[in-house]
């Protein structure tokens, strides 16, 4: 009975550490929120986010496996994959706003899932309020073998250059019948890095009564460019859409000597030609910090 009296207390001790120790983080990520939210600027984008809270999982909170699925491509003739992201407490009788996220080059479905991309948006919802969303990543390699590494540059620019009619033929009417999403451009969203970024402006200008927001990180050039000459542009001006975007969000490295320049270009010409958006540059160059920057303050002006 004494021993017992023990062990129960040891747990009661271990078990009120725990705790104590969740309490105490949990007021720290509240603090660097804070602390965050005191950098904004006039548009209120947070430029530069050292040692982010938001990469990881805090303790206390529950984080949702990203799935894989698959579904049928009339392009490539194939059942190919997509990465899921669901909010942690999914409900299938609830509908929720969609973000369709694209990776650069080389990559594939499960690339913003190895930058945490799941974790980020779950820690926005948790302490930023920002909106609960479905988010799907699609593998840009569009076909047969969703694999590109043995394609010449040329045939790899091909292959990543049918991801906006995959994901506006086949993927999106799958997941508008296998899961409970808001349809509509004010509930839909698209986004990408380098060459998700060709693809999501490519997107949002030819598709433009589909997607409300858009985000373009870091992107691959996508209009004709004596620079880039090598790259078939996938659109030959920006016509600015009939309705304007609810959010169009241009980002960059300040260091990114890969394509950095042509974010830089398409801040001026949008300029020029008078079509709404945000623009700004960050520390980092063609990388994952930048990148995660950028879904950071994408997602906060998400579905509001």
């Amino acid at each position: 009975m004494y021993r017992k009296k023990i062990v129960i207390g040891l747990l009661s001790v271990v078990i009120v550490g725990i705790i104590a120790r969740q309490i105490e983080q949990e007021r720290q990520v509240k603090k660097q929120v804070w602390q965050l939210e005191q950098k904004k600027d006039a548009d209120g984008i947070i430029r530069e986010t050292p040692k982010p809270y938001f990469i990881e999982k805090q303790a206390g909170y529950r984080y949702r496996d990203p799935e894989e699925i698959t579904y049928p491509s009339k392009i490539t003739g194939t059942n190919r994959h997509a990465m899921v992201f669901l909010p942690a407490d999914y409900k299938e009788e609830k509908q929720y706003p969609v973000l369709y996220l694209l990776h650069g080059l080389t990559g594939s479905h499960r690339t913003w899932r190895n930058k945490s991309a799941d974790v980020i948006l779950q820690n926005l919802h948790y302490f930023e309020q920002v909106p609960e969303m479905i988010v799907i990543c699609p593998n840009s390699a569009v076909n047969g073998d969703e694999d590109t590494e043995e394609l010449s540059l040329t045939e790899t620019i091909q292959a990543y250059d049918l991801t906006g009619q995959d994901l506006v033929e086949n993927l999106m009417p799958y997941i508008n019948s296998h899961y409970p999403v808001k349809t509509g451009r004010e509930y839909t969203a698209v986004a990408g890095n380098s060459m998700g970024g060709r693809n999501t402006l490519y997107m949002a200008f030819t598709y433009p009564e589909l997607f409300g927001y858009v985000g373009v990180f870091s992107s691959a050039s996508v209009l004709p460019d004596e620079t880039y000459g090598h790259v078939n542009p996938l659109l030959m001006d920006l016509v600015p859409p009939a309705e304007k975007f609810r959010l169009l969000m241009l980002s960059v490295g300040r260091s990114d000597d890969v394509c950095g320049d042509v974010t830089y270009k398409l801040h001026g010409l949008m300029k020029e030609k008078g079509i709404e958006h945000l623009f700004y540059d960050t520390e980092g160059g063609h990388e994952d910090t930048v990148w995660q920057n950028a879904l950071y303050n994408f997602a906060k002006k998400l579905f509001i």
